[in-house]
């Protein structure tokens, strides 16, 4: 444990401090067990309907009434819906700053709400810490949170199996991993460079790896072991606040750091598992003081934080101090002038003014539940009197006592001649007027909590002959209640947690986080942020039912859509673009109050880029005329684009036409011109034909004048033969 003191300038010795010190807490610890510690203990018995100071009358009914339990339950749904309900639970407002813009300034707080939920919810348990706050708050009256930077070293094992070499030097090269376990493993064949199959040897590693970039840590811690000075209000302004942690061993102090001489010498006192709430939580836990097991001694551990002057300058510092044993025989371990905030914070039910310990709704029920257990008993034994009377027998009257000690159904009763007979005694039946007294103080506790039938599941009976707007305004009514109890925790304890992560964060986060959002990996580097950042919580949803919150949202957007729609029209649409992310906003809540998980999904995603697009083509178009005279122009342009079109299709028509006509004339001219080709050449045909058949004529007739030039030619010389011959025919034989 490092110690943070200046030596020139420390005016306050060790066993000085060490009396101080011992005395605020035997101060705390009288007041905390004289005034708050048997209420605390009472509180949680009569959570468990264990009611040791209402003893049941003997042989009687030992039933007890479980109103404190009840009423905490109907409560606990709706206080963790108004902070589950939403994606952000809590929010920071941007703070301008010296050379900041205010554009960056906004941005930071975007991603600050993001990541003080990131650290909240994913890094903590976040709804089990609201949910044993809420718990301890309703039945204690104050939850007590406790939120610190941890830079202890966290140590991760990690087994691999099958390394090669370059693997191995590969994963060993971060100096903070150490190897504890090392094999030589099978064989694996690889290729090479030059694509040959080599066999590789392997390696089987077991290492630690050890991580130190801390982290924010948030848990609940016990009432009974918060200690504060009787005389404080708030925890900002107490003189003196202390976390007693009694689970520590010598074992835990040696390992933190503190000298184990002197955490050899510490008491063993326990003085924490002596107390009443020790004994109402039923812890059980034994505590053996012998050499063997003196390392494992639990030893009551006091972080204390108190104001005292130890420069000397009249002006008291805050001081962190470690102190260990029994109050008033233990030992300062350690001590350092604290210069961040009390690292806890209180989740108060009912404030009081001027306390700092205020009701619970244990503090309101308390007497009803006891009321009431003494008379469901009273009436129950009423019940079972009246049931089973007691009777009159003559003594020796009846052969079978037994019967009528222990009565059975069907049974015989056998009684002696001339005794007297067996008389009952009748018990009055009064316990439906002891139910009636009873439904009286439900009305007390709903007038005190704002838990009842109405708002138990909406019991039927309480609805009927009810119109619907007096069954709202009964239900808005209880929800008062719990909303009020909501809200004096949000402003008067989460909202101090979600500062203290936000200043944690800035002070000791000392590189960029990358972080899962929304299905997307965002890196968040908190050193840039405002610090003096302050946190708004969610509460504006969740304690009434959810049709009425539903309700509400859509009036609401309603109203925001019409409001955008009048700034559009009227020529603001920069305005009418700013309200767009509210009206999304709104629709968020919509989804959140009907359940649904991921909202993102139901929304586009749009930033400050689109956004001023947007703006800008809503800039651009402002600059236009206005739409009348638009419209003029519109219809102007339409009217010579009809024009011109019209004037376009004359021409095309009369050109067409022209065309058509050309080539009507184009084809009737060589239409005429073939025919009168055809013409001369069916002419020419005809000629020739004509010539052909003259010609054919010619050459029959000259081939019957040449026929009949050598048939008279053949006469002639037929002629001459015979005339040679001299006989009558003998030359014309011969010539023939």
């Amino acid at each position: 444990m490092a110690d943070a003191r200046d030596p020139d300038n420390a005016q306050v010795e060790d066993h000085d401090l060490t009396a101080l010190v011992s005395h605020e807490i035997s101060g705390a610890m009288t007041y905390d067990q004289s005034e708050l510690s048997e209420k605390r203990a009472r509180a949680l018995e009569y959570l468990r309907g264990e009611m040791n100071d209402v003893e049941p009358r003997p042989n009687g009914s030992k039933v007890t009434s479980r109103d404190v339990a009840d009423t905490i339950s109907w409560m606990l749904p709706g206080i963790m819906r108004v902070f589950m309900g939403s994606d952000r639970m809590a929010e920071y407002e941007p703070v301008l700053r010296d050379g900041v813009p205010p554009e960056v300034a906004e941005d930071h707080a975007d991603q600050a709400s993001d990541y003080a939920n990131y650290v909240f919810f994913k890094d903590n348990d976040g709804y089990r810490v609201i949910y044993n706050a809420t718990h301890d708050s309703l039945t204690m009256a104050n939850g007590i949170v406790k939120h610190w930077w941890d830079d202890t070293p966290e140590e991760e094992i990690s087994i691999h199996s099958a390394l090669t070499v370059d693997q191995v030097a590969l994963l060993t090269e971060d100096e903070n991993v150490e190897i504890l376990e090392q094999e030589e493993g099978e064989a694996v064949q690889i290729p090479d460079e030059m694509g040959q199959v080599v066999e590789v040897p392997t390696f089987d590693l077991k290492i630690k790896r050890t991580v130190n970039q801390g982290r924010i840590r948030i848990d609940i811690i016990e009432r009974e072991n918060f200690l504060i000075d009787e005389a404080a209000v708030t925890i900002d302004e107490a003189r003196f606040v202390a976390h007693r942690d009694p689970y520590v061993t010598r074992s835990d102090l040696v390992e933190r750091g503190f000298d184990r001489s002197v955490v050899e010498e510490l008491s063993v006192d326990n003085h924490i598992l002596d107390t009443e709430e020790a004994e109402a939580r039923e812890q059980d836990v034994s505590l053996i003081d012998n050499a063997m097991t003196r390392s494992t001694q639990r030893i009551d551990l006091y972080e204390c934080y108190m104001r005292a002057d130890v420069d000397g300058d009249g002006i008291a510092e805050m001081l962190q101090i470690w102190y260990a044993g029994d109050a008033g025989a233990g030992r300062v371990l350690d001590w350092c002038v604290w210069e961040d905030d009390v690292p806890f914070s209180d989740i108060p039910c009912y404030p009081l003014p001027h306390k700092f310990d205020g009701e619970s709704v244990f503090d309101r029920t308390e007497d009803i539940q006891r009321v009431k257990t003494i008379l469901t008993r009273q009436a129950l034994d009423n019940l079972y009197a009246s049931n089973l009377a007691m009777r009159e027998v003559e003594k020796g009257s009846v052969e079978n006592p037994d019967i009528l000690v222990s009565p059975k159904f069907g049974g015989i009763i056998w009684k002696k001649k001339n005794t007297s007979p067996i008389v009952p005694h009748e018990v009055p039946f009064v316990a439906d007027k002891v139910f009636a007294v009873n439904e009286y103080f439900d009305q007390v506790r709903e007038m005190r909590t704002g838990v009842s039938r109405s708002t138990q599941a909406l019991d039927p009976q309480t609805l009927q002959n009810q119109t619907a707007e007096a069954v709202r305004a009964g239900k808005d009514s209880a929800y008062s209640q719990i909303e009020l109890i909501a809200r004096n925790q949000a402003e008067l304890g989460w909202r101090r947690v979600f500062r203290q992560i936000l200043c944690l964060s800035v002070k000791h986060q000392d590189r960029p986080r990358v972080i899962r959002l929304r299905g997307k990996f965002v890196e968040m580097d908190p050193r840039h942020w405002n610090a003096s950042m302050d946190a708004t919580v969610n509460t504006g949803l969740g304690t009434g039912s959810r049709d009425r919150d539903m309700s509400m949202l859509q009036v609401v957007a309603q109203q925001q859509t019409m409001l955008i729609q009048m700034l559009a029209e009227r020529g603001f649409a920069s305005q009418a673009l700013d309200m767009l992310p509210m009206l999304l906003a709104t629709f968020r809540k919509m989804a959140e109050a009907a359940g649904l998980k991921n909202v993102e999904r139901f929304e586009p995603d749009m930033g400050d880029d689109e956004l001023g697009q947007m703006k800008q083509q809503a800039a651009e178009a402002a600059q236009q005329p206005p739409p009348e005279v638009q419209i003029e122009q519109m219809k102007l342009q339409a009217d010579q684009a009809r024009e011109k079109a019209q004037a376009e299709g004359d021409i095309v028509k009369n050109q067409a036409e022209l065309e058509a006509n050309m080539a009507d004339k184009d084809a009737e001219r060589q239409t005429a011109l073939a025919v009168e080709q055809m013409k001369i050449e069916a002419n020419e045909r005809t000629k020739v034909a004509e010539l052909t058949v003259r010609r054919e004529e010619i050459a029959s007739r000259e081939r019957i004048a040449l026929r009949q030039l050598q048939d008279k030619e053949a006469e002639r010389e037929r002629r001459k033969q015979d005339s040679g011959s001299g006989l009558p025919g003998g030359n014309s034989a011969a010539a023939a």
